[in-house]
């Protein structure tokens, strides 16, 4: 396992003072704020009552189901996540952390003058349903785009789109919200056909659009909150690597390992002490700060 050394901050600074900028996050990222589907107590009730024992792996012991069973445990998943997107904290101090990273990333680039126009778009790709960073971004006041298969259609022209100050003549940080696994409006539930699905034409082109981004030269993926399930996203990513993209990977646990299909050219950013566990997010937080900070004293 690559780890990335804190004390040699100044490579990180050298990467990220030119370099396209893009996140992955997961379900982890929300911290707290959003249960995570392993927490989802009707949804697992009615999964064990059809398979009659404890469920491991929700979406792999659906599958064991019949049919109708199988959209009975989907249905009640959605409708459970629903009633918990409803009851968000926005003020939650989770969301206030991934506010504090965006604060850090925005401020990262616009302190680094040295990065041409399309290095002022930051993409974020998602495989949450919510709005949580959507809504992070708006009450900040930061231009952005969300697409999603929702709103595919109508949206897809802002794919590449970078704001632009006429006053200032400079260009904006601009960030442009993609959700691999659609909203809560057009979700891909989970079970082991969610890539097939991906696959379909409205969904396709953010996935193609995704492994163009990463494989640009002078890329940079941060990956918060992803566990490494979806075979989907790891092949995209391995693909991307071979194209020299380089990815920090924030480990909520230290003792967490990924799925073996993903690349080894990973660089793990871990806790500083593993047993007071502090989110992901804050922990970029931190060290995209510690950058542009180091940028201004220089």
């Amino acid at each position: 396992m690559n780890k990335f050394n804190k004390n040699n901050i100044q490579n990180l600074n050298r990467v990220l003072s030119s370099t396209h900028i893009n996140f992955l996050f997961g379900a982890g990222v929300n911290g707290n704020a959003l249960p995570q589907m392993n927490k989802f107590v009707k949804t697992k009730t009615l999964a064990e009552k059809h398979l009659k024992r404890k469920v491991v792996n929700l979406e792999n012991d659906i599958e064991n189901l019949t049919e109708a069973k199988k959209k009975n445990v989907m249905n009640t998943f959605l409708k459970e996540l629903k009633e918990e997107i409803s009851k968000i904290d926005n003020d939650h101090a989770d969301i206030n952390d991934i506010s504090n990273m965006f604060i850090a990333i925005n401020n990262l680039v616009i302190q680094t003058e040295n990065r041409n126009s399309t290095m002022k778009q930051v993409n974020i790709y998602t495989t949450n349903y919510d709005s949580i960073t959507d809504n992070v971004l708006k009450k900040l006041g930061f231009l952005y785009n969300s697409i999603s298969s929702s709103n595919y259609s109508n949206h897809d022209k802002f794919f590449e789109m970078i704001g632009f100050d006429y006053k200032k003549r400079k260009y904006m940080p601009t960030y442009l919200i993609s959700k691999i696994h659609g909203d809560i409006d057009d979700p891909i539930l989970p079970s082991i056909s969610k890539y097939n699905e991906a696959l379909q034409s409205k969904r396709f082109e953010i996935l193609f659009n995704m492994r163009g981004q990463l494989s640009r030269y002078n890329s940079v993926l941060f990956v918060i909150g992803y566990a490494g399930n979806d075979k989907h996203i790891n092949e995209l990513i391995n693909s991307a690597t071979t194209f020299g993209l380089t990815v920090y990977w924030f480990l909520y646990d230290n003792d967490e390992t990924i799925p073996n299909d993903l690349s080894q050219n990973i660089i793990f950013i871990e806790q500083v002490n593993n047993d007071e566990k502090q989110n992901s997010t804050k922990t970029c937080k931190e060290v995209v700060e510690s950058i542009w900070q180091n940028q201004l004293e220089e």
